[in-house]
């Protein structure tokens, strides 16, 4: 058995950035195209992959999360959706809700967390986690027990296959960011230690704790530039614990649901048809949903029971 979690903000944005402004919300009049690819993807996997269990997860915590508390810098380079975008955000939201997959967001925590969290549930039930993301940061997660699928590119990835893609550890991958930095949420790296200098040194040592509590042995390392590593650290203790910190996903957020609560109910179709005309897609999602509609235990009349919205 396996629970399915969906970064939900990786193909949100995909559709947002690749699909022209052809479906607009007849009550805003905003640009629905992210919206239309999510609807598309979401039915699409519900089609093929009929789940028993499905979470996905949304970012709420762009500047106010636990994050930027440690770190003022942290994701500045992000800027608040604009108006038409925070529509279509939680426009996914309620697709979801009418979809019957249950859903989460947080102000504190991203959706990296969530899903980091509810990977540790689903497997403190028995059930197989299967992250469906592109996002490099969430390999962290991925051992023995946990699957990795960058949905429409590969099949899902177990960790052996993931690692000697990587050449260091999934466990590992905060202590690479830690060290080479992170430009997209704005962590800070070592100067003068890039890609292939950070996974020798974690070729040898287990975590960066490790490389700053050996860095004397450093410069006798078959690895170029060896002699410069001690200098290069030096003074940086303190930036890489950070950095470490910033990097790394939490595994224990408060106030997740339990295996039973992201049960996939099925979709309500009165509500998915009132929801599709009002994004401005008229029936163009009629034939999936008729194939839903043929497997009668996916089907469910009247309200969704709640679901679990924040933390």
């Amino acid at each position: 058995m396996q629970a399915f979690l969906v970064d939900s903000s990786i193909y949100i944005f995909r559709s947002y950035f690749t699909l022209p402004e052809n479906w607009h919300s007849s009550v805003s009049g905003h640009p629905t195209n992210a919206v239309y690819g999510f609807t598309q993807f979401m039915l699409d996997f519900l089609l093929q992959k009929q789940p028993k269990y499905m979470f996905c997860a949304f970012d709420e915590s762009l500047h106010s999360g636990f994050r930027h508390q440690l770190c003022g810098d942290y994701k500045s380079n992000r800027e608040l959706p604009d108006e038409g975008l925070a529509f279509q955000l939680n426009a996914c939201r309620q697709l979801c809700t009418v979809l019957g997959i249950s859903h989460m967001a947080s102000d504190k925590y991203e959706a990296d967390d969530l899903i980091g969290s509810m990977t540790f549930v689903v497997k403190d039930a028995g059930v197989q986690p299967v992250i469906i993301s592109r996002d490099k940061d969430l390999l962290q997660l991925i051992d023995d027990d946990t699957l990795y699928w960058d949905l429409g590119k590969a099949q899902p990835k177990v960790r052996r296959q993931i690692e000697k893609e990587l050449d260091i550890g999934c466990g590992q991958m905060a202590d690479y960011l830690a060290l080479v930095g992170d430009q997209s949420d704005s962590i800070v790296g070592v100067s003068g230690i890039g890609d292939k200098t950070a996974r020798q040194l974690l070729n040898y040592f287990p975590n960066v704790e490790a490389i700053i509590e050996h860095v004397d042995q450093l410069q006798d390392l078959p690895i170029r530039g060896a002699k410069t590593l001690a200098s290069r650290l030096a003074g940086c203790t303190d930036q890489i614990k950070l950095s470490k910190t910033l990097a790394t996903i939490v595994k224990d957020a408060p106030g997740m649901p339990c295996l039973n609560e992201i049960s996939w109910t099925g979709v309500q179709v009165q509500a998915f048809e009132l929801f599709s005309q009002e994004m401005g897609f008229g029936h163009v999602f009629d034939r999936r949903i008729a194939s839903l509609k043929q497997q009668p235990d996916l089907i469910h009349s009247g309200m969704l029971r709640p679901r679990r919205e924040m933390v």
